[in-house]
């Protein structure tokens, strides 16, 4: 009987401890590659829509943010999950959190160093279609995902035409998981998700940057020829950015078409 009972008591924390793994398992599709991410609950993004400027007002003048901004279509501020239970305690949040998404924080282990380590989700998602004809395709899933367009569509060297979207206060799914599902539905070359990340370390931000869309300046994209997104300009070659071919002759000459 003792034996039974240590064997169900075994079998009860192995339970749990897949349960628990299963809870930390993020990641997301990088056109096509998966890349993982672990999950970080002391920071989380609040991001307010843009027209609801007393929302805003608010949360900054009961938290301090270690960086905020706006953009077309929300206002942003990175803060602490402590500050985050601060404005849970405040009377009018019960009304003020029906109007503000909430997004994690995560750590991501890459090729690309210890810069991007920390990293946060922002609402923002951005869909490649095969084909120009697939529009009425991505339509039927905004539809399906409560999202919406953030910017009108633009095609890279492969003529894949992409889109910029942001999911809503209705969608029931958050971004990276809606990118995820919209990759791995097949109907699409790539779908991802939009991140920043601390530039200046992960314990004191002081700038925050976009890795896969810069929804303030949809310009700032760069891919090569093979459609691969680039972190920097190429010293020399060509190059597309803002649905543009460019090409690097040297450093202090480029030259677009």
């Amino acid at each position: 009987m003792v034996m039974n009972r240590k064997l169900l008591l075994m079998l009860f924390v192995f339970t749990c401890s897949i349960h628990a793994v299963a809870q930390t398992d993020y990641y997301y599709n990088d056109h096509g590659k998966k890349t993982p991410l672990t999950l970080f609950e002391n920071k989380v993004l609040v991001s307010v829509p843009i027209d609801c400027n007393l929302i805003s007002e608010r949360i900054r003048a009961n938290v301090q943010a270690f960086y905020s901004t706006a953009d077309s279509f929300f206002y942003f501020f990175y803060i602490t999950q402590a500050d985050l239970e601060k404005l849970t305690s405040l009377d009018f949040w019960e009304d003020d959190s029906k109007s503000v998404i909430i997004t994690p924080c995560y750590y991501r282990d890459d090729d690309r160093g210890e810069f991007y380590r920390e990293i946060f989700s922002t609402p923002y998602l951005i869909v490649f279609l095969k084909k120009a004809e697939d529009v009425d395709l991505l339509t039927s899933y905004l539809e399906k995902y409560k999202l919406k367009i953030a910017q009108d569509f633009s095609s890279d060297s492969r003529m894949r035409f992409s889109c910029n979207l942001y999911v809503t206060l209705e969608s029931e799914k958050s971004p990276i998981e809606c990118a995820n599902e919209l990759y791995e539905s097949g109907d699409f070359a790539a779908s991802v998700p939009d991140f920043g990340w601390a530039g200046s370390g992960a314990s004191e931000p002081t700038t925050v940057r976009s890795i896969t869309t810069a929804m303030t300046d949809p310009s700032s994209e760069i891919y090569d020829l093979q459609g691969r997104r680039l972190s920097a300009t190429p010293q020399k070659g060509v190059y597309i950015q803002n649905g543009k071919k460019k090409l690097v002759i040297r450093e202090d000459h480029t030259l677009s078409r």
